[in-house]
């Protein structure tokens, strides 16, 4: 059965998305947005936000630079002892290891 449809190209729809290094005023915006609405579908985040990036990119720099309960340094020495400890026992089941550690 033939169909009467004409395949709509979505690209020719779509907005240049930016590409590359984040600049401040893209992390501030990011963020400012973040805190003030939370978390919901990342794209929509992208959009609402004003920011020309698509949501897979915003979602990688919240969760691994813009995060503010995200830790940075190195492990305190406790920490170490339990990785350490728990590696001991569980080996490389991260599964386990990483439940264990909330």
């Amino acid at each position: 059965m033939a169909r009467d449809r004409v395949p709509i190209n979505n690209n020719m729809n779509r907005a240049k998305l930016r590409k590359g290094l984040w600049s401040p005023e893209e992390d501030e915006k990011l963020i400012k947005y973040m805190l003030t609405n939370g978390q919901g579908c990342w794209s929509e985040i992208a959009r609402n936000a004003g920011l020309q990036r698509c949501g897979k990119s915003c979602r990688l720099r919240w969760i691994n630079y813009l995060r503010p309960d995200l830790k940075r340094g190195a492990f305190s020495p406790q920490e170490e002892e339990l990785i350490i400890h728990l590696h001991s026992i569980l080996g490389n089941r991260y599964f386990f290891f990483l439940r264990s550690t909330e």
